[in-house]
């Protein structure tokens, strides 16, 4: 690192020298106009073009010889990127099939529409400015739904209660909510521009994007765990719907206390969702063990998605554990280093 000292000129304007092996390395002249970026962090970042501003504008995707479904993981791919706009072309027809899966793809994306559809071009524009939308208030969100729709898939499992569909709705529109928030961190790895529009720190953006993609995880356990009830002839026994039941609400309250410790920098709240998922595992445990003891009556089909159930409780607790974690080094990062 290279120190310069802060010169006063003409006019009451200050100056900084820059060093002329980067400048040459860089491809700076003399005379060259500069591109200044004052960002919230302090900084101020010279470059020699606009790049900052027009890299994400628009990504051009040849969809000749794909199908639809690969058009459909193209268009959430660059959507995550961070792309303002997506134009899909090819030399022959867009097929009926392919038109359909752009426009449902477009449809699961929270501000995305489709701005112009021809036979054989397709543009896809996002269209909510960045300084509309607030990250915390989407985990927030995210954390209710998600902790909502556990406990309801774990009634749909205890009670053999045929909700599948309003859950599988609901966990969808948890999937946007995460999938939004991967976007725009996606887009502050390039543009730091993204981080002033967002009003936040890099870490707290990267914060928020590990939670809310491990909140995903969990949507999509619940909503396998709804499925594994869809299977049961009948309700459970009394004993095991408690054991469940109590797991349920370890893992749906470890997933809001880590959360807010994300939000809040509240160490009381990492240490609440660590034993949370410490007494979900002991009870996860304490059921399998009775379960391949043959200690549970209950027939081999119930008895099988028992154990699948299980499996998936294990890993939400994990997604809870690993939750935690990131939050207890958000909170330590934040009582010690001044980001």
């Amino acid at each position: 690192m290279e120190t310069r000292k802060l010169q006063e000129v003409g006019g009451g304007t200050f100056t900084v020298s820059i060093p002329r092996a980067w400048a040459e390395n860089n491809g700076f002249e003399v005379g060259m106009e500069l591109q200044l970026y004052t960002h919230r962090d302090g900084s101020i970042l010279v470059r020699s073009s606009d790049t900052d501003i027009n890299c994400l504008d628009e990504a051009t995707i040849e969809a000749a010889g794909e199908g639809p479904e690969a058009v459909r993981r193209a268009v959430h791919t660059a959507h995550a990127i961070g792309f303002e706009t997506i134009v899909l072309r090819q030399s022959e027809t867009f097929s009926d099939p392919m038109v359909k899966a752009v426009r449902s793809t477009v449809r699961d994306l929270i501000g995305a529409n489709i701005l112009t559809e021809t036979d054989t071009e397709i543009t896809i524009k996002y269209l909510l400015d960045t300084s509309s939308i607030s990250i915390r208030q989407s985990i927030v969100q995210l954390q209710y739904a998600v902790a909502s729709l556990l406990r309801d898939a774990t009634d749909a499992f205890v009670d053999a209660v045929d909700t599948h569909e309003r859950i599988h709705d609901r966990a969808d529109e948890a999937r946007r909510s995460a999938e939004m928030v991967t976007r725009h961190f996606s887009r502050s790895l390039i543009s730091h521009a993204e981080l002033d529009a967002l009003d936040m720190s890099r870490a707290e953006l990267f914060a928020c994007y590990v939670i809310a993609s491990r909140l995903k995880t969990v949507t999509d356990r619940a909503v396998e765990i709804s499925s594994i009830g869809k299977k049961l002839s009948g309700p459970l026994a009394n004993g095991v719907t408690t054991d469940i039941c109590s797991v349920a609400d370890d893992v749906a309250c470890s997933v809001d206390n880590a959360a807010i410790a994300v939000l809040s920098g509240d160490m009381t709240n990492v240490q609440q969702a660590r034993n949370r998922c410490d007494s979900a595992t002991e009870t996860i445990s304490a059921v399998e063990s009775r379960l391949y003891d043959g200690n549970v009556t209950e027939s081999t089909s119930t008895s099988a998605a028992l154990a699948n159930t299980l499996s998936s409780f294990r890993q939400v607790a994990g997604c809870g554990h690993r939750m935690a974690d990131v939050a207890a080094m958000a909170v330590l990062r934040d009582e010690n280093i001044e980001v």
